[in-house]
């Protein structure tokens, strides 16, 4: 995996959405969660079986709640004062969704992957997840301002975890619950 490369996609997939720049770097370690960041989750499954409730990765998404703003804001072409929270939660969603299909190329074998549906995250669910398995790739904001972190974690052998198990249920649930 070229590190770079996938910065950079990671930053064109911002700008694109956002209508702002926000370069991403590769990481060694995840932001402290604020409370109020939007936490979000995608699981990525092998076409092989095909079932979304038995992923072997996560790509986890953590947005800091002006950047989720102005997320939506660019996305639905509304006034933040404007913006509901469903219009926040799904256009973080639809970010974690293109975010996650840069990722892939981080696996070592992504020829038989099937992405799953993004969901939102209890702040409780992310730092368990962000915590199972094997981080992959990890890549946050260059810009201290702005509160953005995707994370690629292969939870495939950590299956005995209980925190792992709970990650298996990960896409399984429909956002609205």
């Amino acid at each position: 995996m070229q590190a770079a490369v996938v910065a950079t996609k990671l930053t064109d997939v911002w700008a694109g959405l956002s209508g702002k720049t926000c370069p991403f770097v590769a990481a060694a370690c995840l932001p402290s969660l604020r409370a109020d960041d939007a936490c979000f989750s995608l699981p990525i499954a092998d076409c092989i079986t095909g079932f979304s409730s038995h992923p072997h990765a996560l790509v986890l998404l953590m947005l800091g709640a002006a950047d989720a703003q102005a997320l939506a804001a660019a996305m639905f072409g509304l006034p933040s004062e404007q913006l509901q929270p469903a219009d926040v939660q799904d256009a973080g969603m639809e970010l974690c969704n293109i975010l996650s299909a840069c990722l892939l190329q981080c696996l070592e074998d992504n020829s038989l992957t099937s992405l799953g549906l993004p969901e939102m995250l209890s702040q409780p669910q992310w730092q368990a997840f962000s915590h199972s398995g094997e981080t992959r790739a990890l890549f946050v904001s260059a810009d201290q301002a702005q509160r953005l972190a995707v994370m690629l974690t292969d939870i495939h052998a950590q299956r005995d975890d209980a925190s792992a198990s709970d990650a298996s249920q990960a896409g399984g649930l429909s956002s609205e619950n």
